[in-house]
């Protein structure tokens, strides 16, 4: 029934982690992480605890993933399933335990997407948190509630806080935008899974409190967060997907070294990818291929140009050198029109690009985009 429960065997999602993640395993800043993994291939998951030490491994394997190129799918368990599955008091209290010390964990060293200290990581600990916080208050766990409620509040003023300071030092572009697209992902984490609660909880103060903070029609929205979703869905929104055709490149699995950053800045990662001795000529291959698929998939994204781009400046015969090996159907598109375009856009003229974009939407209203950190602090609670 628990493995019913839970979705996936503890053995399973294990493998899955090695699959998209074996470089932890040779990690030394890892082994507390492998030591969960170890325990849970080790633990019947029927005994008593098992509710606990089954969530615990799914955050630390949600932790571990979700920024590389497979994340594991236990994204409904942490936040839905298996708080439903919890009707005790002290149980809810060391399940809320095994968020803390998920969100505790460093997400640099499972992520290359990590701006000023704020992540994508940090929405999922805000859906989880919000998942818990839900059946909190379904249960009358009013200290718990308040805990779950109080930890979500602080993070919020941490992003805002820092996108703030962003926009009034007049931050880099690649450091505004990439803080903008991260904060308005993590309060959408956090909107949908309040926006799911039961009815009953339809009008209760912390629904209100953290759904569509974003939203310029939110009831409780802040300036901060607002600009940030404007900027996302003006710039932004096209260059953070899920990149799912670079899964076929099994090779960029091997190291932390590999993991893809924030977009679309990607030049320096292209550059890597054409230099590193982790991969070979026919790997390199691949990742070409992988991402002249991304682009026909979504012509307008930037992220893979500039990738591609950056392969090609450190590529001894540039991007024509991996022509013949790839799949007939991207090589003919390897060296013409966008992508042929893009191989001319050095980084620093890519660069100046975005910055004039950024600059350009901040000043197209200035009331609301103004870089005052009092005025973007926007309504409080």
């Amino acid at each position: 029934m628990r493995c019913v429960r839970t979705g996936i065997a503890n053995s399973v999602l294990v493998a899955q982690v090695r699959n998209t993640a074996e470089w932890l395993w040779t990690s030394p800043a890892a082994q507390p992480l492998i030591a969960i993994f170890a325990a849970a291939l080790d633990e019947a998951e029927d005994v008593a605890g098992a509710e606990v030490r089954m969530l615990r491994l799914r955050l630390a394997a949600h932790y571990a993933t979700v920024a590389t190129f497979v994340p594991t799918d236990v994204d409904a368990h942490i936040r839905h399933h298996q708080w439903i599955a919890i009707d005790d008091g002290d149980v809810f209290a060391a399940a809320r335990g095994c968020i803390d010390e998920a969100a505790a964990r460093d997400p640099t060293l499972v992520s290359a997407r990590v701006t000023e200290g704020v992540s994508g990581h940090d929405g999922e600990w805000f859906s989880v948190r919000a998942g818990a916080l839900g059946r909190a208050l379904q249960l009358g766990l009013t200290a718990e509630a308040g805990t779950l409620a109080g930890h979500i509040d602080a993070e919020l003023d941490r992003e805002e806080r820092l996108f703030a300071a962003a926009i009034a030092d007049g931050a880099p572009a690649r450091t505004t935008l990439a803080l903008a697209t991260t904060l308005a992902h993590n309060l959408g984490d956090l909107s949908r899974v309040v926006d799911a609660w039961p009815k009953a909880l339809a009008d209760h103060e912390y629904r209100n409190r953290f759904a569509r903070l974003g939203h310029a029609d939110g009831a409780r929205r802040r300036a901060a967060f607002v600009l940030a979703g404007e900027l996302n869905k003006e710039i932004m929104a096209l260059e953070n997907h899920r990149f799912l055709a670079l899964r076929k490149a099994r090779a960029l699995r091997r190291s932390r070294e590999l993991l893809l950053p924030a977009g679309p800045w990607f030049d320096d990662w292209g550059e890597l990818i054409a230099r590193t001795p982790l991969l070979d000529d026919g790997d390199r291959g691949e990742v070409v291929a992988a991402l002249i698929e991304l682009h026909l998939w979504s012509p307008r994204q930037e992220g893979c140009l500039r990738a591609l781009a950056g392969i090609h400046r450190a590529t001894r015969g540039g991007l024509a050198s991996y022509v013949a090996a790839l799949p007939a159907r991207v090589r003919k598109e390897a060296l013409r029109g966008r992508i042929r375009e893009a191989l001319d856009v050095s980084p620093q003229h890519f660069a100046a690009r975005m910055e004039k974009r950024l600059r350009a939407a901040l000043a197209r209203d200035a009331g609301t985009m103004a870089p005052s950190r009092t005025r973007l602090g926007g309504q409080r609670r």
